[in-house]
């Protein structure tokens, strides 16, 4: 091979290099905030009761307790975009008095589902699975099991002759 024809498949491999994008994941942080634990919330509400709804807030004012601050932020790296909620909840001793931010309580009940409830509502219940370990007892060489059986089918041909 002369030259040229190194540098030409050096260029080439440079070249295709500089297209490949290394896999980014989604990042989420903060508190998910869905629309169905929203549209449960009422004034009055103890602390309790919305600790319960939404969790931990994000930020706690250490100078003001009776601030709560729900934050959440998802980049979408395919995308490049970032989605932020912010909700702040205020209180009166231990009494829900105030709802700000990305929702209004006033017309928090009437709240289509979000995107979040979409892929985090629900419960899946699946069947365990439990995979055999080891090569040789995938293969069925050395299988305890596999042996076991043997041995009852003999104890029961014999029983029977």
């Amino acid at each position: 091979m002369n030259l040229n024809n190194i540098l030409l498949v050096c260029f080439c491999a440079l070249i295709l290099s500089a297209c490949i994008r290394p896999y980014q994941p989604d990042v989420q942080q903060g508190n998910i905030i869905n629309n169905s634990d929203l549209s449960e919330i009422r004034y009055g509400m103890s602390k309790q009761e919305v600790l319960f709804l939404l969790g931990t807030p994000a930020i706690i004012d250490p100078f003001n307790e009776s601030r709560w601050d729900y934050y959440f932020s998802h980049l979408d790296q395919n995308k490049r975009e970032t989605s932020e909620r912010l909700i702040t909840a205020i209180f009166n001793g231990d009494t829900l008095v105030e709802l700000s931010g990305d929702v209004d309580l006033s017309n928090v009940q009437s709240l289509e589902p979000s995107t979040e409830d979409q892929q985090h509502g629900g419960t899946v219940i699946t069947e365990p699975t439990q995979h055999e370990q080891g090569l040789f007892n995938r293969i069925k060489l050395f299988n305890k099991n596999r042996n076991k059986r043997k041995k009852e089918q003999k104890i029961e041909e014999d029983t029977e002759q």
